[in-house]
């Protein structure tokens, strides 16, 4: 089944009933009334920094309207918010590729069947700090070759054929790149390598042989590299480059036209993309669409499906719900796309097929 996306719809009232009858409602911002289950308690999280601004903002929302829980979630990046999610010590991770296999074989034999549930979509900017270049576009070639450490200067031909008539000095370039394990890292490669496989060779991997350049921990501080260093280019989920006045550059997508991360071009893209059963959704990195932005997917909330814990249990369900429900409002003014309607309730129903 294709995911057709309304641009930028979302359900905004949303009545739940988790296994609590401590509904709370209030207003969010101007909008209508929204409903709110509040079991009481407190619960942790721990994965991808792609989505850690959208969770941080949820779980202020979410504790305004429920003061009596309380939702820790720590940006340490998918890969280690897997293992930490399947060692117990968080209550849920979250990631921005699902589950491997034998990442899911290993959560199963310690804490029992995992549901995996899609709570916000986004794109990956490709954020550089480079004087006299704000409007900068690049091929998917020209992408790949530059972290692949075969284009060293922003003069170089290939960038000069990206931007006819633009003046680029000869300034090196410096590659930053995740030193952490990262789903943002595996969305970027899995995009180089279906993009431009004869220049990218590396793979993809939450984790990678890097070819050149120099790591940095997390999202914000690849970001944070790449605003210390002029002539630095790296990747991360845009509201990072946007917080931080970077360069964005805008992609060369299967139509031919170089396209900036914007929502209704985000939102373009993952409207390719298939939903499968398990909500497992993988990304299309070669969107059709004219004014889709490739480098664009989906991040996910990992829970386990039976809780050990109820009353834990029922606060996860709880934010979980707001979270793919009444939250998805504040997903644009995050640079974030909010789940369609469709894709909406089957997340909603995997979260209340949850048991406690």
């Amino acid at each position: 089944m294709r995911l057709w996306l309304a641009v930028l719809a979302v359900v905004v009232v949303v009545t739940t009933a988790c296994g609590s009858n401590n509904n709370k409602s209030g207003k969010s911002g101007s909008g209508p009334t929204v409903t709110v289950a509040c079991a009481p308690g407190s619960i942790s999280g721990a994965g991808s920094t792609f989505a850690q601004n959208i969770a941080q903002q949820w779980i202020r929302d979410f504790q305004a309207k429920c003061p009596g829980a309380t939702v820790n979630y720590q940006p340490i990046g998918s890969g280690a918010g897997i293992q930490q999610f399947t060692a117990g010590t968080v209550d849920f991770g979250g990631t921005d590729v699902p589950m491997s296999a034998t990442e899911e074989q290993g959560a199963v034999a310690k804490g029992g069947q995992v549901t995996t549930i899609p709570w916000t979509g986004g794109a990956i900017a490709v954020e550089y700090n480079l004087s006299g270049a704000p409007n900068l576009k690049l091929s998917p070639e020209t992408l790949a070759g530059i972290f692949a450490g075969k284009i060293k200067t922003w003069s170089d031909a290939a960038i000069k054929a990206d931007n006819v008539g633009a003046k680029l000095p000869s300034t090196g370039i410096q590659v930053v790149h995740r030193s952490d394990g990262s789903g943002t890292t595996a969305a970027f490669t899995g995009y180089l390598t279906a993009a431009a496989p004869t220049v990218w060779t590396a793979g993809s991997a939450k984790d990678v042989p890097w070819p050149a350049g120099q790591g940095a921990k997390g999202s914000d501080g690849v970001t944070a590299a790449v605003k210390q260093a002029n002539g630095a280019i790296g990747y991360a989920e845009v509201s990072f480059a946007k917080g931080s006045q970077l360069g964005i550059a805008s992609i060369k997508n299967a139509a031919g036209n170089f396209e900036p991360p914007g929502a209704k071009n985000v939102t373009d893209a993952l409207s390719e993309a298939t939903i499968p059963p398990d909500l497992k959704i993988k990304p299309n990195f070669k969107p059709s669409g004219s004014d889709a932005y490739p480098i664009s997917t989906f991040t996910f909330a990992l829970a386990y499906s039976r809780q050990k814990d109820p009353a834990k249990g029922t606060v996860l369900k709880d934010f979980l719900i707001y979270a793919v429900g009444a939250g998805q409002s504040a997903a644009p003014g995050l640079f974030y796309a909010p789940l369609p309607p469709e894709l909406q309730a089957k997340a909603s129903a995997a979260v209340n097929s949850i048991q406690v």
